[in-house]
């Protein structure tokens, strides 16, 4: 399976459920997408989604994030989810 189709069939269920897991999910597989990106601005237009589904979450996001280089939110991002799916797990929610 693609990783659009993927993206695609997690928002149809996050559509239906509303669970901050699944958001989670969502900005982390807009996350791979911008990791795979070459051009510049398919990195911010992931980014930007991955910032939109980790909001709806529940995860908070600094707001000096869009102020960094695409590359620089990428990290950021990473830092992000890195640190919020270890206590997603240790919740039992993963």
């Amino acid at each position: 399976m693609k990783l659009n189709d993927k993206i695609r069939d997690r928002k149809i269920v996050y559509l239906f459920r509303k669970k901050p897991e699944i958001a989670f999910e969502l900005a982390l597989l807009y996350f791979t997408l911008a990791k795979r990106k070459e051009a510049r601005k398919q990195v911010v237009e992931a980014c930007q989604k991955s910032v939109y589904w980790l909001k709806q979450a529940g995860i908070e996001v600094a707001r000096h994030l869009h102020l960094l280089s695409p590359f620089g939110q990428l990290e950021e991002i990473e830092r992000i989810l890195v640190n919020n799916k270890a206590s997603l797990s240790s919740a039992g929610k993963c």
